[in-house]
């Protein structure tokens, strides 16, 4: 005889929440890949490079990353959205995207070849001309790479992804390890060569997993290529600003003082990170609750979200402006062994990202939640103006402590334009945030009691 139909339903319950479960896992685990690279890169990398040529890997490293964040934005997140919808040309829109994303990748390729003279000059670093010559290597070896990632990521295959990106954040230390051992490594030229080739191994992994999605033609069709090149030129505008604000400041220290200040601003700049991975989680909260609030129509429960995913998350960021305001000198001594001592300092001035961060992200996270992404656009752009003119104020006068400054103001404006706008829209106090710290109290008691 057959199940009850409630007994069966259960199971059916419980296996897709199984999936979803699995898939959560291992999207926190991809998450964490970059947190397992960027501790690798302070212990095998700055450590060990020399300072002009750690400055110098630091400024083609941005430069990869502005191009092939560019490429992503262009080509690839049109086929994120598109190639995840049903009743649409899959293989027009697979080729769309594959030809946008040759055609940026090589038009780059040339400028950067074309510019290495120039910008090298622009950026007092000598050395930097020769080193531009690998760039376009670098963007074909991560070029099938990021094609599939995005494949993957619109077929929901999330364990796969981790598989594709842990060959390279994983794979790209053993590689600086192995040849720290042989004594191989020694300049930015040695780490360009593991980055092409930890990439590289990455996109052929990429490629095995995906092969059986990669189903194109030869000629996309015209509808799906316009659909495509309308949706990505927006979203390539929308990151501009953001590679501006979070990139322009090394460019703009080396034009002033060369590679060696650009090395000592990063080897501090790196701490930051932990500051994008609260961004990231407050996005995969504030974002779909803020959606689903809207989709209801209850304001009021999404004001009092607001409120506690403000108050939550500023309070919780305050262990962290504790370490980098108080033992900034012990863990730039731990961690550098007596090197980039000069760093302190600017690790004082980001511990204020810790109650500037909540803000901007629980805000923008909002905004896009409620619908207003052409706000964010808006503000994306104020963003752009802002922190170029305060980067050229402070950077010229202090060098990496003017970067340092000028970042966290930049963060600031941010956060100042975001959260004004979303007030527009869900009115929320000081008074009102603050008020929610006893609901933390009742958390944790409830907590506690289970």
């Amino acid at each position: 005889m057959g199940g009850s139909p409630v007994s069966s339903y259960s199971t059916a319950v419980a296996v897709e929440f199984g999936k979803h479960l699995s898939k959560g896992i291992w999207g926190l685990a991809d998450k964490a890949l970059p947190v397992v690279y960027g501790v690798a890169y302070v212990v095998l990398v700055i450590r060990v490079l020399p300072e002009e040529e750690f400055g110098n890997f630091v400024l083609i490293q941005e430069i990869f990353l502005i191009v092939t964040g560019l490429a992503m934005a262009f080509a690839l997140q049109p086929l994120l959205k598109f190639g995840a919808e049903e009743n649409t040309n899959q293989r027009s829109i697979l080729s769309a995207a594959l030809l946008l994303n040759i055609a940026f990748i090589l038009i780059f390729s040339v400028i950067v070849v074309v510019l290495a003279g120039p910008f090298s000059i622009l950026l007092n670093s000598p050395r930097l001309a020769p080193l531009m010559l690998y760039l376009p290597a670098m963007f074909a070896a991560s070029f099938v790479r990021n094609y599939t990632l995005i494949l993957l990521q619109s077929r929901f295959q999330i364990k796969q992804v981790f598989w594709v990106d842990a060959v390279h954040f994983v794979g790209a230390p053993v590689l600086i390890y192995a040849y720290s051992k042989m004594n191989l490594f020694n300049s930015a030229l040695d780490l360009i060569m593991i980055n092409i080739l930890s990439l590289g191994a990455s996109s052929l992994i990429g490629l095995w997993f995906s092969r059986s999605m990669i189903q194109l033609q030869l000629r996309p069709g015209k509808e799906e290529l316009v659909m495509m090149w309308d949706y990505g030129k927006y979203t390539l505008g929308g990151i501009v600003s953001y590679m501006v604000y979070t990139k322009a400041d090394s460019f703009i220290l080396s034009a002033f003082g060369g590679p060696v200040q650009v090395a000592v601003y990063n080897s501090v700049k790196i701490f930051t990170r932990i500051f994008d991975m609260v961004a990231q989680v407050l996005q995969m909260f504030v974002l779909p609750a803020t959606s689903r609030f809207v989709s209801k129509g209850d304001v009021a429960s999404l004001k009092v979200f607001v409120e506690k995913a403000l108050n939550f998350s500023t309070v919780g960021m305050t262990p962290v402006f504790v370490l980098f305001l108080f033992f900034a000198p012990l863990l730039v001594s731990i961690v550098y062994q007596g090197r980039y001592t000069e760093a302190v300092p600017m690790l004082q001035i980001f511990a204020v990202l810790s109650f500037i961060i909540p803000a901007s992200a629980v805000g923008s996270n909002t905004l896009l939640g409620l619908g207003h992404a052409r706000l964010g656009f808006i503000i994306g752009l104020f963003l752009l103006i802002a922190s170029v003119a305060i980067y050229m104020v402070f950077i010229p006068w202090l060098g990496p402590l003017g970067a340092t400054i000028g970042y966290v103001l930049s963060t600031l404006v941010l956060a100042w334009m975001t959260v004004s706008q979303m007030n527009r829209f869900v009115p929320v106090t000081f008074r009102e945030v603050a008020a929610r710290t006893n609901d933390i109290k009742v958390f944790i008691r409830s907590r506690l009691n289970v």
